[in-house]
């Protein structure tokens, strides 16, 4: 049997507060009425991980409540969603031409969250358009669309096989994703066609697609600030290092968080 320490350390694990992570919402609309949602396996990986997700919705009056919601933030996790507005950077000709949906009061939102999580160093992942938006914030830009811009033959969306599309990457050494995924290549997912252009000086990169595409960077200096322009939960082949991954966030929030 566990001896009595490690029983009250197991105790105290699992009935110690959860520190909360703030995750935005995205919007959209059925039946002429807008509809807030988030995947549900990036709120399963945060439970998981001993974290509790709390969702800000991108709807009027949320501005206003962002006080509130910042004052208990142990992290945050910015995922999927319509375009970043080119306003938000130094934007070539290129960003507005190929520009798609646009959603400018989550871009409102995140940008703020995202400053005051900086202000305060707390842990921040970003996933597919949340690398890109943090990216941003940090000083970087972005592709209008990847593919046409690069003249790229590798596809970034393939509609065709949306979930089961698969792109190869080379991580690089020593870096973070190295260590959660144990090798030197990896087949990723891709959902995107805006992407990062010039990747932000605090950052270093950990990934690079076939067309040298920045697939994940991190900054060295920080105890976790991560972008990942793959989906590590849409990948279930891959799943004991996506769970390296949500550890890795979760235990530098407690950090945070004092726990």
């Amino acid at each position: 049997m566990p001896g009595w320490w490690t029983r009250c350390g197991r105790w105290y694990a699992e009935n110690m507060p959860r520190a909360h992570v703030l995750v935005v919402t995205r919007r959209s609309t059925r039946k002429n009425r807008y509809i807030e949602y988030v995947g549900e396996s990036h709120l399963e990986n945060l439970m998981q991980a001993r974290l509790l997700p709390v969702l800000i919705p991108v709807a009027p009056g949320t501005l206003s409540c962002l006080p509130e919601y910042i004052r208990g933030m142990g992290g945050l996790l910015l995922v999927e969603g319509e375009d970043v507005e080119p306003a938000h950077y130094r934007a070539r000709r290129a960003n507005f031409k190929y520009l798609e949906k646009t959603d400018p009061l989550k871009d409102q939102i995140e940008i703020r969250l995202l400053r005051q999580a900086l202000r305060r160093r707390l842990p921040i992942l970003g996933i597919c358009r949340g690398s890109q938006i943090l990216n941003v914030v940090c000083g970087g830009t972005l592709y209008g669309d990847v593919q046409k811009e690069k003249k790229s033959r590798l596809k970034h969306i393939n509609y065709e096989h949306y979930d089961s599309y698969r792109h190869r990457v080379t991580i690089v050494a020593g870096s973070p994703l190295h260590k959660w995924y144990g090798r030197r290549e990896l087949r990723v997912n891709s959902y995107h066609h805006q992407g990062v252009r010039d990747l932000a000086p605090r950052f270093r990169p950990m990934a690079f697609a076939p067309d040298q595409l920045v697939e994940g960077y991190y900054d060295p200096k920080a105890d976790f600030l991560v972008g990942l322009q793959f989906h590590p939960e849409r990948m279930p082949e891959e799943s004991a290092a996506a769970r390296r991954i949500w550890q890795a966030f979760a235990s530098a929030v407690r950090r945070s968080a004092g726990g």
